[in-house]
């Protein structure tokens, strides 16, 4: 499988500024813009979360907004009401028990039922996970997503250039999701074949580029995604991989997960893990993780908190870029000498191209042979 018309600038700098800080919002296209908002009291900030979630996006913004909201400048001025729930039939009745102004829903599963939602309630205001684009047509509400697309582009680049053995792959313990509930998704696909599929483009650009045969090992063609399989066998199928000489594994799992990871480095193989700085957050674990396809979301949760303070929730689209910080990809860490000179001014130049959207990922795909 190949690229077609592609091609990387040599003259890049040789310094790699891979990370950086916060999450910036972008306004929607003029053509889809809200009429503004009359000033209002912001009121009862109702933050919307599936009980025992999974979600990567949802932790990240979960504890960003925890922290965000711990401010003195922030509890004095926000109320905020916690509302967790197993299945969305049960959010409308508890917006109206807790007398909402303003609404974050953190789980993008809920994302169809909470547009349904803010389409009835006109006077509630909503900032959906998972919903980006697709409330273009609602005053009241707005989408949030982390496009960990980019940082896996990066790291697929980087497996590429360091493996070993010549064969890399991705596997997950979640679930695929039916898209055909959440049609017009800003991935376009279930997100985590979204975030694995780049992973294995910037294997297949690396190729490109260099002339050379990585291979991508154990890709499910029919569904066109990861190796999947369940939590509890996610540990045995990564030692499995690295038995059969497949050395650097990109990794989607359950946050509550990250010990899967575990016996990796003795099999002289590691993981690209999602969502969280792995080697930061589990120091015990770094020796096993190439690096990490990071979810920064203290940027937004900022942002977030200084319109409710103007009033409304509502009215910007959130997405998270390398470029705005809302993704980042972490360090190298034990595996820093492994990276050449060469390979980290790639990995600069593709960066600086992804922020400058000279490389497009949604355009990649379709490049495909």
């Amino acid at each position: 499988m190949r690229l077609r018309n592609l091609s990387i600038p040599l003259a890049l700098a040789a310094t790699l500024a891979l990370t950086l800080g916060g999450c910036s919002s972008s306004p929607k296209a003029a053509s889809n813009a809200k009429p503004a908002a009359v000033a209002k009291t912001s009121g009862v900030f109702c933050l919307v979360e599936k009980k025992k979630f999974e979600d990567m996006r949802a932790a990240a913004l979960s504890k960003a907004m925890e922290a965000a909201l711990a401010k003195p400048e922030n509890n004095k001025t926000v109320k905020p009401e916690n509302i967790s729930v197993e299945k969305t039939s049960q959010i409308s009745g508890q917006l109206k028990k807790k007398k909402c102004n303003n609404v974050l829903s953190l789980e993008p599963g809920f994302a169809p039922e909470m547009l349904r939602i803010a389409k009835s309630n006109a006077d509630i205001d909503f900032a959906i996970m998972g919903a980006l684009g697709q409330a273009k047509s609602l005053p009241n509400a707005t989408g949030i997503d982390f496009d960990l697309r980019q940082p896996a582009f990066l790291a697929g680049y980087a497996a590429a250039g360091v493996t070993k053995s010549g064969q890399v792959a991705a596997v997950s313990d979640l679930p695929r999701e039916d898209t055909d509930k959440n049609p017009g998704s800003a991935l376009g696909k279930d997100p985590v074949s979204a975030w694995a599929s780049a992973f294995r483009l910037g294997v297949e650009y690396y190729n490109q580029f260099k002339g050379s045969g990585i291979k991508f090992s154990y890709w499910e063609q029919s569904t066109g995604g990861p190796l999947r399989v369940k939590s509890a066998e996610l540990h045995q199928q990564l030692l499995k991989l690295a038995d059969e000489k497949v050395d650097v594994i990109f990794v989607v799992a359950n946050p509550e997960e990250t010990g899967a990871v575990a016996e990796l480095a003795a099999k002289d193989a590691a993981a690209v893990w999602t969502g969280q700085d792995l080697a930061a957050s589990a120091p015990d674990l770094k020796a096993n993780v190439l690096t990490s396809a990071v979810i920064d979301a203290s940027g937004c949760a900022k942002q977030l908190l200084q319109q409710l303070k103007t009033g409304s929730i509502s009215g910007i689209d959130y997405r998270g870029t390398l470029k705005n910080s809302g993704v980042k990809l972490a360090g190298w860490g034990d595996y820093a000498p492994r990276f050449s000179d060469s390979l980290t001014a790639e990995l600069a130049g593709i960066r600086s191209q992804i922020d400058s959207g000279k490389i497009d990922i949604t355009k990649l795909e379709t490049h495909r042979g």
